[in-house]
C-alpha cells in the first residue's frame, strides 16, 4: 500500500480537507461540515446534543463558544502581550520581527540562527541553524505554503477566523539535543492543568506523543503518534504547572504550550482545539475518560 493510499484509509477525514480546499463544501454549514468531518475521522455520530467524549467537546466548543481573547491568544505575535500581562516577560522567547509579507523580510539582516513561523498557524515552523548552509529560497516557497493553510476552513476552528497571516520571527532555542527542543502540552480546564503530553524527536521521521498525569505518572494514550519511553520529568515541572494555571485561567479550556530549556521555561503557544478534534485517543476509552475534565455545564453557549 503506497503512503498516499494508507494516509486516505488511517485518515478518511482528509478527503473532506482536500473538498474544502478546493471550495466544494461551501454549501455546507459549519455544524454539517464538522458533524461530517467527525464521522469520517471516528467512524461514529458526533453527539453534539449532550457530548461526553474529549474530541465531541472540542467540537462543541468550536461550535458554540465565542470569547473574543481567544483570537488574540492564538495569534503567535498578539499573545505575547496576553503572556506579558499575565506572567511577565521572563517567559517569552526573544522576537526580532513580525512583517505582513514574506517580501518584507530582509534575509541579511536576519541573525545566523533564527525561528520563522506564521502567526495563524501552529506547528508550522522554519529553522535556520546556520546561514551558510541554509536555503532561503525554499524556506520562502514552505513560508508561501503555510500562507495558504487555513485552520478556521480545514477543521472550522472559531479561533482562527480573521486572523491574519504574518510572520514572526524568533531566537532559536538551542536544544539540549541533536533534535528539536521538546513540547509540554498541558491541557488545562477552567484553570486547572489535569493531564499533558510530550512532542518529542520533532523535526524527524519518528516524532514521539508520550501522555501523562500532573504528577508526571504515565498514561496509557496513543494519540497518532508512537512512544518515547526514555523520557524524563522535566526539571522545572512544578513551575511549568504554575504557569499553565495562570495562563489558562480565563477558558474553560486550552492547552498551554511550553518548553524547557537552556536551563528555563519558555512559553510556547495556546492552542484552543487540540487537532481540530478530529484525531482520535486510542484506546478509545480515553476520550471519554479524558471528557470527563471538559465541563460545559458552566459554559454560555452562544450562537
Amino acid at each position: 500500500m503506497d503512503s498516499v493510499l494508507k494516509k486516505v484509509v488511517n485518515h478518511p477525514e482528509k478527503i473532506v480537507y482536500g473538498l474544502e480546499r478546493k471550495g466544494l463544501l461551501d454549501w455546507l454549514s459549519e455544524k454539517e461540515y464538522i458533524k461530517i468531518t467527525y464521522r469520517l475521522a471516528f467512524g461514529r455520530k458526533l453527539n453534539l446534543d449532550d457530548p461526553k467524549a474529549l474530541t465531541e467537546k472540542i467540537n462543541w466548543y468550536k461550535l458554540y463558544y465565542r470569547d473574543p481573547l481567544m483570537r488574540k491568544c492564538v495569534d503567535k505575535y498578539e499573545v505575547r502581550q496576553y503572556v506579558r500581562e499575565s506572567i511577565g516577560d521572563a517567559y517569552l522567547n526573544e522576537c526580532f520581527g513580525v512583517w505582513n509579507s514574506i517580501e518584507e523580510i530582509d534575509y541579511n539582516a536576519l541573525p545566523n540562527q533564527f525561528v520563522l513561523k506564521p502567526t495563524n498557524g501552529s506547528g508550522d515552523i522554519v529553522i535556520c541553524k546556520n546561514k551558510s548552509h541554509f536555503n532561503w529560497e525554499e524556506a520562502k516557497r514552505t513560508l508561501t505554503k503555510y500562507s495558504k493553510r487555513s485552520f478556521a476552513t480545514k477543521t472550522k476552528e472559531w479561533a482562527y477566523y480573521d486572523v491574519p497571516f504574518r510572520i514572526i520571527g524568533e531566537r532559536l532555542i538551542k536544544s539540549s539535543d541533536e533534535n528539536q527542543i521538546k513540547d509540554y502540552k498541558f491541557f488545562c480546564f477552567n484553570g486547572e492543568p489535569e493531564f499533558l503530553f510530550v512532542a518529542s524527536e520533532r523535526g524527524t521521521e519518528h516524532l514521539k506523543f508520550d501522555f501523562f498525569d500532573k504528577k508526571w505518572n504515565r498514561l496509557p494514550i496513543t494519540n497518532a503518534h508512537e512512544h518515547n519511553m526514555t523520557l524524563n520529568k522535566p526539571q522545572y515541572f512544578n513551575e511549568m504547572l504554575e504557569i499553565a494555571r495562570k495562563l489558562s485561567k480565563p477558558f474553560p479550556h486550552v492547552r498551554v504550550d511550553l518548553y524547557e530549556e537552556e536551563n528555563k521555561v519558555f512559553f510556547g503557544e495556546l492552542t484552543f482545539y487540540h487537532f481540530g478534534g478530529f484525531t482520535k485517543f486510542e484506546p478509545d476509552e480515553w476520550d471519554y475518560k479524558l471528557g470527563e475534565y471538559f465541563d460545559l455545564k458552566s459554559i454560555q453557549k452562544k450562537h
